[in-house]
């Protein structure tokens, strides 16, 4: 599954995300991998994946498609994910069932995290799209300024009280640093290395 962070504070958005994957050999055993869950496309726009393995290749895929079409404002490529997402939904599961039996619990996410030039009172952009095995297939959510994939409800409590504050961009990254690290401890499946980026007026930043 893995797992992401993300935090839209009045300083900027910060995204974070583990590296840690399990999938399963044609065997059935499980095999850990390093995963890069982060893509950054434009100057000021991130894109991750969570959820099953090939939610990371749908996530490549479509900031290959976006850099073809010239998209780069985080609006415009929440448009743009949507139509995305759903159109290529049923090729990636089909090609999922060749090699395992689809477990419908199994999902994917594609997350777009940006920060928009064009609105100085409200620039963060957090997005989510999901697929579901019963319809309606494919969902979406703007989070308003926290959320967790898998949801971690006392870490968002934590980043949503300093964002109310409000608090430095760089204390909400240290909070989150520290919250991911508290989980890998708790849960195998979580692990490093872990990603922090920060994204600004001035751009994309490691943090």
């Amino acid at each position: 599954m893995g797992q992401l962070i993300a935090c839209a504070t009045a300083g900027g958005v910060i995204i974070a995300s583990d590296s840690k994957t399990v999938t399963f050999a044609p065997s059935g055993e499980e095999e850990h991998l390093t995963l890069d869950r982060l893509v950054p496309l434009g100057s000021h726009v991130v894109l991750a994946s969570a959820g099953a393995l090939e939610a990371r290749d749908l996530c490549r895929d479509f900031a290959d498609f976006a850099r073809g079409e010239g998209l780069t404002d985080p609006d415009a490529l929440i448009e743009a994910a949507i139509p995305y997402f759903t159109g290529r939904h049923d090729e990636v599961m089909r090609k999922m069932c060749e090699k395992l039996p689809l477990d419908p619990v199994i999902n994917l996410y594609l997350v777009v995290a940006g920060y928009s030039l064009k609105d100085a009172a409200h620039p963060g952009r957090l997005f989510v799209i999901w697929d579901r095995p019963k319809p309606p297939k494919i969902e979406y959510s703007r989070a308003t300024d926290v959320f967790t994939l898998p949801r971690r409800m006392g870490l968002e409590f934590r980043l949503h009280q300093l964002v109310k504050r409000p608090a430095p961009l760089s204390q909400v990254v240290d909070a989150a640093k520290v919250g991911l690290e508290k989980l890998a401890g708790q849960d195998e499946y979580i692990g490093p290395p872990y990603r922090f980026l920060t994204i600004t007026a001035a751009g994309i930043k490691e943090a």
